[in-house]
């Protein structure tokens, strides 16, 4: 009777062991490991979890998990075109590192799944052996995203205006600091004027899309404070002034970068999408002299109306433009903005490649066809254009109703001849 006993206790032990009946987990932290994703906000890599009793970890597997609600980056299903559905195999791997359980899994929004009215359902981690291993992003109180943690987050002020931006530096394999790296500054869209540094940074990829390819380029991006210079802002002076005006304060930070070293001011490029890609025409039509390259991408019109104006004629948006490109531009003079003349020759001999959606119904597609043909009549020889058609951006989860999203191909497709291999074979 008391050999049985003992056999019992044993076997018993030995279940414990081995991931049946143990003492639950206490939790202590919960650690997510993001990214930033392509349609804005952040998607989520892998969760650690930190308990007080490591013996409550002993045992577990992947097959014990699972996530709930976890759907891919996009909007739509890019094979498809339908509704995201959560993924069929979570891709769990689980290690442990003494007291702290590490699960990876496939990249999922951490925002959760949309539901009807897009709304969104929460993702869970779910521990089928030990509930108190149960996670929700509510649950999560550290949060890591990768590139932009190494970020440096400050403000500068020039021309009567203080801007906070977000700068990427490039580093070696040894965590050294590369200098006289190669800049890609952006232009932020119309969505993310007036919003915090960070909701800004995290609205697209701009800042982590070269870092994150491995292309050892610097990346800047300033918070703009203005209201959304809105359609046909052209027409409204102090509204372009105030754009001209942070472009002269983006550009005295980034002589301020060349002076310390840090980047190379003969490689210098400029990117943006919507208002933002307005913004780089502007810039460029300022500064013509000082950038290698230029990416506008689905640009507003803060040069000459285009949207939401009736084209009169075939080709007036673009006879619009050659006279504007051969006009004046605002410019800090050390007391206030003055209109001076643009120098229109270096304006056409800087290199640009715009892109844009064919459906997109934000911004038409017209701008950037009217920019290419207006810079061609005016001389420039070296620009490119690739329009996007539907299939393209399905690729991306971008169904047509929403297109106008199409900085998110151009910030992801590195293969050649695309806009982003054509940047990077400049640097």
């Amino acid at each position: 009777m008391a050999r049985n006993f003992i056999i019992a206790g044993i076997a018993a032990l030995g279940l414990m062991s081995c991931g049946g009946a143990k003492e639950p987990a206490v939790v202590e932290n919960v650690v997510a490991y993001t990214k930033v994703a392509d349609v804005g906000g952040l998607m989520v890599n892998a969760v650690e979890i930190t308990v007080s009793n490591p013996k409550s970890l002993r045992g577990l597997k992947a097959e014990d998990f699972d996530i709930t609600n976890n759907v891919a980056d996009g909007f739509v299903d890019a094979a498809t075109g339908a509704a995201l559905e959560p993924y069929a195999d979570d891709g769990i791997v689980v290690s442990r590192d003494k007291n702290t359980l590490r699960i990876e899994a496939k990249p999922f929004n951490a925002n959760g799944m949309r539901g009807r009215d897009w709304k969104s359902v929460p993702w869970e981690l779910v521990c089928k052996a030990d509930s108190n291993l149960n996670v929700t992003m509510a649950d999560v109180k550290e949060k890591r995203v990768e590139v932009l943690d190494d970020c440096i987050k400050g403000s500068f002020t020039y021309a009567g205006i203080t801007r906070e931006y977000i700068l990427h530096l490039p580093k070696d394999a040894e965590g050294n600091v590369i200098n006289n790296a190669p800049l890609l500054v952006w232009q932020i869209g119309g969505g993310e004027y007036n919003r915090d540094l960070m909701t800004a940074v995290m609205a697209n990829r701009c800042v982590v899309s070269l870092p994150e390819a491995g292309v050892p380029c610097a990346t800047l991006m300033f918070a703009i404070a203005n209201p959304n210079y809105s359609y046909s802002a052209s027409l409204d002076p102090e509204r372009i002034k105030l754009v001209d005006r942070n472009n002269a304060l983006q550009m005295a930070f980034i002589d301020t970068l060349i002076k310390e070293g840090k980047v190379d001011g003969s490689k210098l490029f400029c990117a943006g999408a919507s208002s933002g890609g307005g913004c780089t025409m502007r810039f460029m039509m300022q500064f013509p002299d000082r950038f290698k390259a230029a990416i506008p991408c689905c640009a507003m019109d803060p040069i000459v109306p285009i949207h939401m104006v009736k084209e009169k004629y075939d080709g007036q948006f673009t006879d619009d433009l050659v006279k504007a490109f051969q006009g004046k531009v605002y410019k800090w003079n050390g007391l206030d903005m003055v209109l001076e003349d643009m120098d229109t020759k270096a304006f056409c001999n800087l290199p640009m490649f715009f892109v844009h959606a064919e459906s997109d119904r934000t911004c038409k597609v017209i701008s950037s066809h009217a920019y290419f043909n207006a810079r061609k009549h005016l001389g420039a020889q070296n620009d490119k254009i690739e329009i996007y058609d539907d299939a393209y951006m399905q690729k991306y989860g971008i169904p047509t109703m929403i297109s106008h999203f199409s900085w998110v191909p151009l910030l992801n497709d590195y293969s050649e001849g695309k806009a982003m291999d054509w940047l990077v074979k400049q640097m």
